[in-house]
């Protein structure tokens, strides 16, 4: 839609709530049974409604797999200082805590958001009064990139860079990540003061305020950052540096230091994503099952299945959130019950994996072919240089093979005729 200019497509309807549920009673007790499985979960029911997902700072830092300055290091030494904890305590300023509340999606019972209120004392919005209300909070994956990913500890300077993302409408991954993307080129001198508009080393809270102020207005470098990591290092000779797949940056965690999401990021259909098959979910947290996080071995399987429960999830509109609690088996009791098509585990399991075949066919006939299911040089060259993955780089060469035969597709990553076949495709 991008490369058409559509910004948004409206739609107004006109008959009312627009659906009507198949067994109201059934559904309703099935939705109170999935509700007690949310509130009785450690991470559903209480880690994410105090700490939101904020919770996973101090977490994927102790394990070494927290992408830190454009992905050279893997833990931060800072990330205690903007860690959803961090949120909790009181400002020495003015005794108040960054965290107002926290905020639901319609309906939810989990209430993962947070609402929190810049220090008005700060640097970044000292002169600005309209910035001084409470606003959307951090997530963690903002907090990563405008943080860790550029060696920022300044939880308020990386707030209102989030506010402004959030207010324009850019990505915070993604733009986080090409600010580190820059920061690296100015580190190796590829960029100059000169260029930038300002001195932007690593670590510079003022720098990251004044590229996300420049790519809000889309004046100055702030056109360079607005074009994304992968067409800015182009730009300037290191496409390299870029951290991402299929032109798409990277998420808060490193490939080295969490094997199995290395392989969800390069066989993602939409580009380096951790919504699409959450290992983290069993690498890190043991939900279904815990898995060794630094090692390749069965992997392949293990991202097939998230990949192909996921895509359920996804289907049926369902929050992935809940999938830290949830499996098939909690969402295909309210699935049946409110929809039509006798929606049994079986037909569950085959409409995820259609799902992401349907789209790997999508994406071979637009061009994409195995080259472009792998990671950046730098995640399999250079070893991690501390925490538990030290010494190790990712695996993915040994895994993509194995995921390809796993799900029935070519060597070159295009679905077999056979596998098409039991799919109906």
């Amino acid at each position: 839609m991008g490369a058409k200019n559509l910004k948004a497509v409206a739609v107004r309807g006109t008959k009312g709530s627009g659906g009507t549920i198949k067994d109201p009673k059934a559904f309703m007790a099935a939705t109170k049974a999935a509700k007690k499985v949310l509130a009785d979960n450690a991470v559903t029911g209480q880690g994410l409604p105090k700490y939101g997902t904020q919770v996973l700072m101090n977490v994927i830092n102790e394990m070494g797999a927290m992408p830190t300055r454009n992905h050279r290091d893997v833990q931060f030494e800072d990330a205690r200082k903007i860690s959803g904890e961090a949120m909790h305590e009181k400002r020495p300023t003015d005794g108040k805590t960054h965290l107002v509340t926290n905020a639901a999606c319609f309906g939810c019972t989990i209430a993962c958001g947070r609402i929190s209120r810049i220090d008005e004392t700060h640097f970044s919005v000292v002169n600005k009064p309209e910035y001084w209300g409470a606003s959307g909070g951090l997530e963690y994956e903002a907090a990563w990139s405008l943080g860790s990913a550029n060696g920022i500890g300044d939880l308020e300077a990386i707030q209102y860079a989030n506010v402004l993302c959030n207010e324009d409408g850019f990505d915070p991954i993604s733009f986080g990540a090409t600010v580190a993307a820059a920061m690296e080129l100015y580190d190796l001198g590829i960029l100059t003061k000169a260029d930038i508009g300002i001195d932007a080393p690593f670590g510079s809270a003022q720098a990251l305020i004044t590229l996300a102020e420049m790519t809000a207005q889309g004046i100055g470098f702030g056109k360079i950052i607005g074009m994304g990591s992968a067409r800015m290092c182009e730009k300037y000779g290191r496409p390299e540096l870029s951290m991402g797949v299929k032109k798409q940056e990277f998420p808060a965690y490193d490939s080295r230091g969490i094997q199995g999401m290395g392989l969800t990021y390069a066989t993602s259909n939409r580009g380096a994503c951790h919504l699409r098959s959450y290992t983290v979910a069993s690498e890190v947290l043991g939900i279904p099952v815990k898995t060794d996080p630094l090692v390749t071995e069965g992997k392949a399987d293990l991202v097939k299945a998230f990949q192909d429960a996921t895509s359920v999830f996804d289907s049926a509109g369902v929050c992935v959130f809940t999938t830290f609690a949830w499996t098939l088996a909690d969402l295909q009791p309210q699935l049946d019950a409110a929809c039509e098509g006798n929606w049994t585990m079986e037909k569950l399991a085959l409409l995820g994996e259609r799902v992401w075949n349907m789209e790997r066919i999508f994406n071979n006939a637009a061009g994409f072919t195995a080259k472009d299911d792998d990671l950046p040089p730098r995640l399999k060259t250079e070893a991690a240089k501390t925490g538990p993955a030290k010494g190790l780089v990712s695996g993915i060469d040994k895994m993509r093979p194995e995921y390809y035969k796993v799900r029935g597709w070519t060597p070159e990553g295009v679905p077999t005729k056979e596998t098409l076949d039991r799919l109906g495709l």
